[in-house]
Parts: C-alpha cells; structure tokens; sequence
C-alpha cells in the first residue's frame, strides 16, 4: 500500500529512497519517497523543504493533491498542539475525532467550480485512527488520549487568554494545521487521521507561551512518535476496511 506522511518535522528511522519533485496543478511540490514494511511511504514537509512556511501560507492543495499524484490511499498528518484541558499535558499525544474550523482565508476545496458539499460527520478515518492510538498507548504507555476535538486557528499569532477560555468549553487542543489539508483529503476519498504531540498548555493555563515551547517538546519526543507512527505504518494491512473512499459518492449536487 502507498502510505502518505505529512509533518512539520522529519521522522526518523524511515530509509529515503529518493526525492521525487512533483509538479501539480496548484504547485510544486518535494516528496521523500521511502521503503517500509510491505508499504511504500510518501513524505511531504507541509512547511516547506525550508520549514519557513507560516501555516496559513502552506499550498494545502498542492501537498494533498501531489500525495494523490504518488497514489497515495491513506494519509498520517503529525501535528503540534496545545492543551484547552488540564486533564491533557505536554508531551501528551491526541488522536483527534472531531475539529471546530475558526481559520479565515484558506483555499479550502478541490471544488470551487461546482456544488460539492463533502460529509464530515466523521472527518477522520476510524480505522486509522484506531490503529494510530493501538500502537501510540502500546509505545508511549501513559498519556495517549483516544479522542480529542481539535480547534483550528488562523495563525501565525498565538491565541488570547480569552479565545481560549471561550473555546474550551468545546475543544481541547488546538493549532493551526489541521484544516483544510484534513478536508481536502477528504474530498479525494483518501483516509486520513492525526497523531497530535502536545507541546504546551494553551494562553491562560501557562503563565507565558513561548515558541521556543514547540520546538523544544517536539524534539523531546520526536524519538517516540517516530516509533509510534513506524509502528502503525508496519501494522497494517493491504486491505482498506473503512468507507472513507465512498464519501465522495453523492456529495456533488
């Protein structure tokens, strides 16, 4: 099975092959071809061979439609979070369910020509999340969290204390690189589901939030998500049991 890995950061232990550069009709994009297991694995850096690109400036649409290009059937998004929940810490990893969009001035489908209204009453795929928490609570032990909205923000600019005293309420995590990459997806049948590394608490649960926070949570334990997402990858099957690829079917009006 062709696999697609979208990050902020590289995964370790996956064997580069090659760096296939893709061009689509919404841009160019660099894909690291890799080996593992029976699986053929396409990475893409969603911020860019520099890592410079703000999240509200990435090319969602070349990023997703490029993994379509490779024939990619499923998608693993590693993504970095803060907490709204004091139940949920740094260093925590969130398999998200469900998402409440509040970004702004995103392209956020396929289909600005037609009336195609895609159903998200279950935007990630449950199969892959299932496998995502399995081998995440199996490597990790403590601290994985099966389910979790996640609150989506413009950026580049960290919440207020207030936003996320409001938000709470309704989400407990949040950053800004979910949407529309997880929608676009979507509209192109593929299965796709978050690992979510929670890098500090949200404005108003920390007494300040620093960036440096992110980075320095990320590296902490880069070491176990690149295991925890190996392992997923090496445990699946060639089989594809979800109906995430039937979602397309009657969304067009």
């Amino acid at each position: 099975m062709r696999i697609g890995l979208i990050s902020g950061h590289q995964i370790g232990e996956l064997k580069k092959t090659q760096i296939i550069e893709i061009e689509t009709e919404y841009g160019k994009v660099f894909v690291t071809a890799s080996k593992l297991a029976k699986h053929e694995v396409f990475s893409i850096g969603r911020h860019g061979r520099e890592s410079n690109i703000p999240p509200h400036k990435i090319n969602y649409k070349a990023n997703i439609q490029a993994l379509v290009d490779c024939g990619v059937k499923r998608i693993i998004a590693l993504n970095t979070v803060g907490s709204l929940k004091n139940s949920i810490k740094p260093g925590d990893i969130v398999v998200p369910h469900d998402f409440i969009d509040f970004t702004k001035n995103r392209s956020y489908t396929f289909y600005d020509d037609r009336r195609f209204h895609i159903d998200m009453s279950n935007p990630f795929c449950p199969e892959l999340r299932n496998l995502i928490y399995e081998n995440a609570k199996k490597i990790k032990k403590t601290g994985v969290h099966d389910k979790g909205v996640y609150l989506v923000t413009e950026g580049p600019r960290l919440e207020t204390i207030s936003e996320i005293r409001m938000f709470s309420n309704f989400s407990d995590i949040v950053g800004m690189t979910l949407i529309p990459e997880l929608v676009l997806a979507r509209e192109k049948g593929l299965c796709y589901a978050s690992l979510c590394i929670v890098s500090n608490m949200a404005a108003g649960l920390q007494s300040v939030l620093k960036a440096g926070d992110i980075i320095k949570i990320s590296k902490e334990e880069g070491d176990v998500v690149s295991k925890i997402i190996i392992s997923t990858i090496e445990s699946m099957g060639s089989r594809i049991k979800c109906s995430c690829r039937d979602v397309i079917k009657g969304a067009e009006i």
